[in-house]
């Protein structure tokens, strides 16, 4: 007895135990497939008393590696539709703006039906953290702790300080802040000189000119002061008022004067008498 003879399957082979060409009864064959093919029915068949296999010719079915899920906040690509993703197809994933690939990105389909890679996650980026500026102070608007893509942070100064730079920065998407981080310098106003025949006292020492400093103002026995006695440096850097002079004093005046004429007379006077003595 012997049993039909069986077909090679298409990406497989067969193999058979008789030694003989014929697959008389009790001859066994076993089936397999290539790399990149699963075998569908039964690996081994055998040819019964009866002239006919005990069960139906198997076939090599290609792998098929499951679709690939979207990772949230990024996109997913293959090469082949979502049912055609045999061995040897390629995923490639990207992350939205303001996201960062955590993993590989791509994977393969193997000829076992398995990913070579784990889909990766998209974590969002972040800036460095920020410090805050000498006499200053600086208010972020994102309300957790990390500082993500699209944060803005305010920098404000104390009073008497004034900013150096911008007063907003924002986290950008490839992680890096769109500007330098500015400083708080002190509010410095135009250095002061004594007055001519004066003097000038500040609150703040000699060359600090500073906000809050106060100068006052003198001047000598004999001048008086033309102007504002105390002068202020105000927020702005500006002073309170322009600087004062020293000018001389009317009753200065009135007293040379006076001094000049009395001695016009007495050399008068004294040339009188001199004539009448003659």
């Amino acid at each position: 007895v012997t049993c039909p003879a069986l077909e090679r399957p298409a990406h497989g082979a067969v193999n058979c135990s008789h030694p003989s060409v014929q697959l008389t009864w009790g001859t066994t064959c076993e089936f397999t497939c290539e790399e990149g093919f699963t075998l569908t029915g039964a690996a081994t068949l055998q040819c019964g008393s009866s002239g006919a296999w005990d069960r139906q010719q198997p076939t090599c079915a290609a792998v098929r590696c499951e679709a690939v899920p979207r990772p949230a906040e990024g996109s997913v690509s293959c090469d082949r539709a979502p049912a055609e993703l045999t061995a040897g197809s390629r995923c490639d994933f990207q992350c939205a703006e303001g996201f960062v690939l955590e993993g590989s990105p791509s994977t393969e389909c193997t000829a076992q039906g398995h990913w070579s890679e784990p889909v990766p996650k998209c974590k969002a980026v972040t800036c460095p953290a920020l410090e805050m500026p000498a006499h200053g102070a600086v208010n972020c608007s994102h309300p957790s702790v990390q500082l993500t893509w699209g944060t803005t942070c305010e920098f404000t100064c104390e009073e008497g300080f004034t900013l150096t730079g911008a007063a907003t920065l924002q986290c950008g998407s490839s992680g890096a802040w769109d500007r330098q981080q500015p400083t708080c310098a002190v509010i410095q106003c135009e250095p002061l000189i004594s007055p001519e025949k004066g003097s000038m006292d500040c609150s703040h020492g000699a060359g600090m000119f500073t906000y809050n400093t106060s100068c006052h103002f003198s001047c000598l026995e004999g001048w008086s002061l033309n102007g504002s006695r105390v002068l202020e440096c105000s927020h702005s850097g500006n002073w309170s008022a322009s600087l004062p002079t020293c000018e001389a004093s009317d009753q200065a005046s009135y007293i040379s004067v006076g001094i000049a004429a009395t001695s016009a007379s007495l050399l008068s006077t004294a040339s009188f008498l001199f004539w009448l003595a003659r």
